[in-house]
Formats: C-alpha cells, structure tokens, sequence
C-alpha cells in the first residue's frame, strides 16, 4: 500500500518569500518560512537576482529545492559553480517549523545564514528514501537542528550558497506531507507466498523518472529491518535494471530468461507491483533485448495478476471482547459459553483456520498470577504452563500459534500447548529487554509490534519475525523504537501493513495528556487522533484495514465515528479488550 502525500513545489511560492529589500542588512529578526503551497513539477525558475539579499537567497533555497523532478535545476540556480558538484537532493531532514536567521557578514562578499527548528525525522542520506524518526520530543519536534549556509556574492550574479553542514533538503513537517510520496518497494516473505511492503518516500512525480527510482532501490535490496525475513529475486545489481515506460513498459534484467519458471513468476510480482505508484498498464522483463516468458501471462503482465500475493483483506472481520468474563461478538457468530469451560476471561484473541472452527487464546487471572489459555472454539480452552503478568495474546497469521508477553519474556505457544520463548534483538543482535505490554501482529504476519516497559519509558518497537531452520527457530530481528520517548505507550494494534493505531499519554508540568495516535511502520507521520467523546483514558485499542477503531475506556467501548469517539449502540456498552478476528 502507499500513499500519496502531494505535489511537488515550484516557482510560484517566490511570490510569497521575497521581502522587498535589497543589499546586505545589518541586522534582522529571525523569520518562519511560509508555509509552501504545491505547484505541478518541472516548471521553469529563474536564477535569483543579483538584488536578492542572503536571507530571501536561503529561504527561496529551501523552498525549491523540494522538487523532485527539478531540484537539479534549482541547486544549478542558487549555488556557485564550485558547490553546485557537492550538492545532492536525496536526503532530508524534517523539522516541526523552520527559523531563518540574520544574515551574519564575514567579509565583504561572504557571509552566513542559520537555519533552526525541532528535528522530527530524516530520510537517508543514501537516498534510499528509507525514513528515520528522532525519537526524543513527543512527535511533534524533538531534539534541536541547526543548518548553517555560507554564503558568496559572485560578480554580476549576486549572493549563491557556497557551503552547508548538513545533508539534502531541510523543511517542516508539513511540507514533508505536501511534497513527498511514500511508495513501498516490494519483497516476499521467507516462504514466497505473501509480498512485504517496504515503504520508501520520495518527491519525484515524473512517471518515467519514479519508475528508474522505483526499480533501482527494488534491485539495491530491502532495508536493513527485513533483510532477515524476506526474500528478492531482483539481481542485486542496481545499474543492471532499467525500465523504459512505453506500451508495455520494458524492463531489462539481465540473467531474466536463465531463471526457473517459478522463479521469472517471482521476479514479474515484484516488478509489477512496485512500479504500480509510476505505470499501472503492462510490462515486458527483458534479457538481452528479448521479451522473457512469464508463466501464466506470456511476454506481458501487470500487477492485477498479483494482487493475492499482497496480503488480502478479511471482509467484515467479527469483532469480539470481555464483559464479565465472558467472550461477546459484534457482528459474528456468538462463542458458546462451553469454550470457556467455566474461566473468567479478561483478554481473548480468535483467529481463522481452514476449517469452520477458530482458534481461541485468552488471559484469565489477575495481577502476576494470569495464566493463559489456548484451544478451539470447537473443543474449548485449557491452561498452558504461561503464567505471570500477562499482555492480550495475539495469533500469528496462518499459523497454529499464539504469542504472549509475560513480563519480560515473549513467548510462542502452539495448540497442544507447547511453550517456546522468542528472543528480541536489535539490529545490531543485541538483546532488546523490557516487559512486554502489548503484542500485535502485522496482517501479513511479518512484522510485529509491541510495547516495551522500561526504566526510561513505555516505547512501541516494530520487528521483523525471522523463521529459521528445519525445526522452527524463531526470533524477532531488528526491533526498533518508533515511538518518541516523551510519550508513554499503552497498547498497539495494525491497521494495515504499514499503519499503527496507539493508546499513549504525555505528561507537561504535572498534567497528564491522553491520545490515541497513528504512526507509520517506520516512526513517520506521527498524528495525534485524539479522545474525543469518550468518558476517560482509553485502555485497549483494536483496528483492522478498512475497519473503524475500538477502543475501551471505563469498562464500555467505543469506536471510531468521523473523527470523534461514539458508543456503538447510542447508549452506554459495557466490555473491555476489544479485538478483531485476526
């Protein structure tokens, strides 16, 4: 899935951005860049005059450099001949606003301008378009960033930028909304039946010049989180594959047609599918300037024939959740009482399988003495050997398992209740500790979410479930924090494979702020939702992909109803812990 978050700027926000005055002043209050309004990309801009003061210079800079099919062009424009070389558009720094400063004068004909805000994230610096939250702040502005430009007047020209410290573009966040696009790279899963997304941002919006984009980081690989857990049949080559868009769209990879059958049908998916966002009509692979057959579709193919590969969506998923320790579903077949088998449930997580049944998991208990539970709705539940301070249980998709928090501990449990610990490491492979809080599954059951209790705070980590082995080894590798520290986490759950729903809470002298946010796989587009309608903080939240958001807060539950909290009865509706069928 990607999303489109606007249009690339162009020349008309000059307008907005020149002051009026000329010459190098002495001294000047520092100014917020406008607010940038989006234009169509390409659009011819002129050089800056040789009236235009630094200050102006930097801020028209910062503006239209953001373009993605002409930020070569304005580099051109605004800095000398000998930065111009120096100077790459791929990486990005994301700032809550943007401060211009006074012109400081060193010479004559040099000089300086700052520019300063709260760092919320940055893109590569490779120019993968890989996205990196700054996780101190509160997700609306962490850690202070400063730019410097160093000036030069050039005879005849006028002031140009000669120097920086930093990498890329430098804009707000609401510009980042505006200007970039996210776009996911495509991979399979380690059993090559589901593609992973791989989200990836970038301004450019020329068709021909997303798709090289497009192919060139599929070919580069995933990135680092899921190298471990899925699978590309693209060569690794970056320079090897070219696209051509045309009717078919041309896409040499060299080596194409000495592939096996199944695996030229691999290759197909994921061409076809990441350069969907660029050309949705039909492709041709070549190899040595040959069409290569792809089974199933001959010479030619486009992504509807792969649209199983991504994980499909359930329609109308029940929704279930406790009142009085008894399983209640909304809009789904009733649990009977005899699955409980007389416990008191507090959490419960139901699942699909190839027959009629479902599974059932659940906590009972209270405190450090829970337990879980796990069986068939068929043949009922019964105890396993986990036992301690528990989080909500979550199946893993497809599979005959359930995963649990138990205090530090992450465990897997099958239906004969066999009990596995699953280790969590960084991407460095160390070991990642905290009590576990909350557990959750991506749709496609290749990542995972979960809350981390620590001395330092409540973080959501997001790792990829890595399969290992003919006996089954697991391990979540290379978790990371996408949450920012200054909010204190309560539970998690997917909306999709690449949107988060949280429950978590700030504290600003002494007052206590509760919100539900939403947040990408990678830490970007961090949003407060807000609580509006409810009663009090909410406790548990739940969502699924086309599906509106539950919450409980108080022992009654509540969803999501344009963009406020409703009862979804009209009147008070007792539970807690909802959950979709998973």
């Amino acid at each position: 899935m990607s999303r489109r978050l606007g249009l690339a700027v162009a020349a008309a926000v000059l307008g907005l951005l020149l002051g009026g005055c000329t010459g190098v002043p002495s001294s000047s209050s520092p100014q917020v860049v406008e607010p940038l309004t989006g234009q169509p990309s390409g659009l011819s801009v002129s050089a800056p005059g040789p009236e235009t003061e630094p200050r102006d210079l930097v801020r028209q800079f910062l503006n239209l450099s953001l373009s993605g099919d002409t930020r070569g062009q304005i580099a051109q424009l605004y800095l000398t001949h000998e930065a111009y070389p120096k100077w790459s558009g791929d990486a990005a720094t994301i700032l809550d606003s943007l401060t211009v400063s006074n012109f400081v004068a060193v010479t004559s004909d040099t000089g300086s301008v700052t520019v300063s805000g709260r760092k919320i994230g940055s893109l590569d610096a490779s120019g993968s378009g890989t996205y990196q939250p700054d996780l101190q702040g509160v997700g609306t502005g962490g850690a202070r960033f400063t730019a410097t430009f160093g000036l030069k007047h050039v005879p005849n020209a006028g002031w140009r930028i000669d120097k920086w410290d930093y990498k890329g573009v430098v804009l707000d966040l609401a510009a980042f909304q505006q200007m970039f696009h996210e776009h996911s790279l495509y991979f399979f899963d380690s059993s090559e039946k589901r593609l992973i997304a791989d989200p990836r941002y970038t301004a450019i919006t020329d068709p021909a010049q997303l798709a090289s984009w497009l192919m060139t980081r599929l070919a580069t690989g995933p990135r680092q989180e899921l190298q471990n857990s899925t699978v590309t049949e693209v060569p690794t080559d970056p320079t090897s594959v070219k696209v051509t868009l045309g009717n078919p769209a041309k896409v040499v990879v060299p080596g194409a047609a000495q592939l096996d059958p199944k695996t030229r049908g691999l290759l197909a998916a994921q061409i076809a599918t990441t350069l969907q966002p660029a050309y949705g009509g039909l492709v041709e692979m070549t190899d040595a300037g040959q069409p290569v057959q792809v089974p199933d579709a001959g010479v030619t193919f486009n992504a509807s024939l792969y649209t199983d590969l991504v994980q499909p969506v359930a329609s109308a998923p029940s929704l279930f959740y406790i009142v009085d320790g008894h399983v209640q579903v909304v809009n789904g077949d009733p649990i009977p009482s005899s699955a409980q088998r007389g416990y008191a449930l507090t959490s419960v997580a139901l699942a699909r399988t190839s027959s009629p049944d479902l599974r059932i998991a659940a906590t009972t208990g209270q405190g450090n003495s829970e337990q879980l539970l796990v069986g068939t709705v068929g043949s009922g539940i019964r105890s396993t050997a986990v036992r301690g301070n528990l989080s909500r249980p979550a199946w893993a998709p497809h599979l005959d398992e359930v995963w649990v928090g138990s205090g530090t501990a992450l465990y897997r449990v099958n239906l004969a209740g066999k009990v596995e610990p699953v280790p969590m490491v960084a991407p460095n492979g160390t070991a990642v500790a905290g009590r576990v809080d909350a557990v959750r599954f991506s749709p496609d059951g290749t990542r995972i979410a979960v809350v981390l209790t620590s001395p330092s705070g409540s973080q959501i980590w997001v790792g990829a479930v890595v399969r290992q082995g003919s006996a089954g080894q697991v391990h979540v590798d290379s978790l990371v924090q996408i949450s920012p520290e200054g909010v204190s986490m309560t539970d998690v759950a997917w909306n999709d494979q690449l949107a988060l729903f949280a429950i978590g809470h700030t504290v600003d002298n002494g007052i206590v702020s509760v919100n539900v946010y939403e947040v990408q796989v990678d830490g970007s587009l961090w949003f407060s939702r807000g609580i509006s309608g409810l009663p009090q903080a909410p406790d548990s939240i739940t969502v699924a992909e086309n599906e509106v958001a539950w919450v409980s807060a108080g022992g009654t539950l509540w969803n999501q109803q344009a963009g406020s909290w409703a009862s979804p009865s009209g009147t008070e509706t007792r539970g807690v812990n909802p959950v979709y069928l998973e």
